[in-house]
């Protein structure tokens, strides 16, 4: 018996949807996009280094799928703002926030500064808040929303 790789869209549709995915130039938040953007939701992506940003939309786009990018420092609030105020520039409003962006400091502990500690809190934990937050008056206008957390 053999196992057939089975498509997303066979799985489930998001035509018509719009989601916004942070941490979305790699890693699970790279796949989720790419997942949701073969399921049919148009697919804004959003992390810090932008050439790896454009080149993850740009696969999509060359997939058949509808992509944009924002060049955003989660960590930074006034950056995180911009975001939330261009994200619906791209596609319409977001109906999908996914909050997959995450950083950490591979350091012993006691070599970790508050610094290092402040920026951990301000992706993990404060991004994925506020972003959302600010996106979410859009989704209750729509009548429909779903904010997705990875941690």
């Amino acid at each position: 018996m053999t196992r057939e790789r089975v498509a997303t869209r066979d799985l489930f549709s998001l035509a018509g949807r719009v989601a916004l995915v942070t941490g979305a130039n790699s890693g699970i938040g790279g796949a989720i996009a790419a997942a949701y953007a073969e399921a049919g939701a148009a697919v804004v992506l959003v992390a810090r280094r932008e050439s790896e940003l454009m080149a993850a939309a740009e696969a999509i786009r060359s997939a058949g799928g509808k992509a944009a990018h924002i060049a955003c420092d989660l960590g930074e609030r006034k950056s995180l703002h911009a975001c939330a105020e261009r994200a619906p520039q791209f596609f319409g409003a977001p109906d999908i926030v996914v909050s997959a962006a995450g950083v950490n400091v591979r350091k012993p502990m006691l070599e970790v500064t508050e610094e290092d500690w402040d920026r951990v809190l301000a992706v993990n934990l404060e991004a994925a808040f506020f972003l959302p937050q600010r996106l979410a008056p859009m989704m209750i206008a729509q009548g429909w929303g779903r904010i997705i957390k990875i941690a």
